[in-house]
């Protein structure tokens, strides 16, 4: 209440000023314009002379001349003067406003810049290129070319076709890496051949095709598709200019040192696992394994586990009048072909192994005569014991009673 008591009477007088400033701004614009109407109003008209019969115009002469009477109308009394009305003063025109002469252009002088870089040069047009022969490569690289005169590779000769065409067949430098007449005139100049390893400016796809182009055939046929066509180069174990191992142009002395560089998890079986030996003669990894691609899982040689088994275990090929299903299914279920500190390479030793699967064996007799009771500390077949010492067929029974594997 106290704070609109003290602000009423201000806004009031507020309100009293902003329309007493606006009447004076109004009654200023009124005064403005009727001055500024009568002045438009003098200008431009001729001077007349009022009179009882109207108005005579005088020519703007500065004499006085007096009004004639109309017809029809009385004259004007000898007592009566004629008004007379001197004529306006002489507008003088406003000259025309001073033609405007144009200024010259001003000449700007643009700052030279320099000239941009274009994004896409044109490709210089490319040399052709040509063959040298092994023997102009042999001027500066002695040493390679005494290692790989000794290869499979320079021994090559192909016999199926004609003679006259050996000639150009034969395996040279130039038919991995290139022609070379654009190396030899720049022989720091790499980028002119092809080249292979770890410092090779050619992609890996590069350098397999180089491979590829003559090993195409055989194993090969899944390489591309395979785990390591994906991932390595051919050169990641072979070593084309040099014979390090018996067989193969292996970077390593065997195929086993090889692959277990990578695969390591397995270099630490090799000494508990009568697969993985040192002996080539008898197995290595290829015996079972295809380092350049398969159709089947773990990169095997053959369509499935069994079939790679039964090239050596044929014995447990069948057929049997009583199979055990799961031998016919898969032999690692419980054989660890790599290697294993049981008997037999068993993932688990018995009679655990069979009771992965046996769970439900009847019990007939007392625990402590039981021999499924395996479980029980007192029975005598728990420890130290095994089911192959009953179920000696394991893998399938042919006897027409050996239903239970016994026979």
């Amino acid at each position: 209440m106290k704070t609109q008591r003290i602000y009423a009477p201000l806004i009031v007088l507020i309100l009293v000023l902003f329309i007493y400033q606006t009447y004076n701004i109004y009654a200023e614009n009124e005064a403005a314009d009727a001055v500024t109407k009568n002045a438009e109003d003098d200008t431009g008209k001729e001077p007349h002379v009022p009179s009882a019969e109207g108005t005579v115009s005088l020519p703007q002469t500065g004499e006085e001349v007096p009004a004639r009477p109309a017809e029809g109308t009385l004259p004007l009394s000898q007592t009566e003067k004629p008004v007379l009305v001197r004529p306006a003063e002489e507008t003088v025109p406003i000259p025309p406003a001073e033609a405007t002469i144009p200024l010259p252009p001003i000449e700007v002088t643009l700052p030279v810049l320099p000239k941009e870089k274009v994004f896409m040069e044109p490709t210089p047009v490319e040399r052709k290129r040509e063959k040298v022969g092994s023997e102009s490569c042999r001027t500066c690289h002695e040493e390679q070319f005494k290692k790989w005169n000794d290869t499979i590779h320079a021994k090559w000769h192909p016999s199926f076709i004609e003679p006259d065409k050996a000639k150009e067949s034969k395996i040279e430098c130039e038919t991995c890496h290139g022609s070379g007449n654009l190396h030899l005139e720049d022989n720091r100049n790499y980028l002119v051949i092809t080249t292979f390893g770890p410092l090779s400016k050619d992609t890996r796809e590069e350098q397999n095709a180089v491979c590829t182009g003559c090993h195409n055939k055989s194993g090969l046929h899944y390489w591309n598709g395979g785990a390591h066509g994906r991932t390595l180069k051919c050169v990641d174990c072979h070593q084309v200019m040099q014979n390090n191992s018996k067989r193969y142009l292996l970077k390593g002395k065997s195929e086993m040192e090889i692959c277990l560089k990578c695969h390591i998890k397995e270099k630490g079986k090799i000494f508990r696992s009568p697969h993985l030996s040192h002996d080539e003669a008898k197995m290595t990894c290829s015996t079972c394994h295809s380092p350049h691609g398969s159709d089947t899982p773990g990169l095997l040689t053959t369509a499935s586990v069994n079939e790679n088994c039964y090239k050596c275990h044929t014995e447990k090929r069948g057929p049997y009048l009583f199979d055990h299903l799961p031998v016919q299914e898969n032999c690692l279920l419980c054989h660890d072909p790599h290697a294993s500190v049981n008997n037999a390479l068993l993932k688990v030793r018995q009679p655990f192994l069979c009771l992965e699967c046996h769970t439900n064996l009847p019990k007939n007799l007392p625990s402590s005569i039981d021999r499924h009771d395996v479980f029980n500390p007192h029975s005598g077949f728990t420890y130290y014991k095994g089911c192959t010492n009953c179920h000696p067929m394991i893998h399938g029974s042919r006897h027409p009673s050996g239903a239970r594997l016994q026979r």
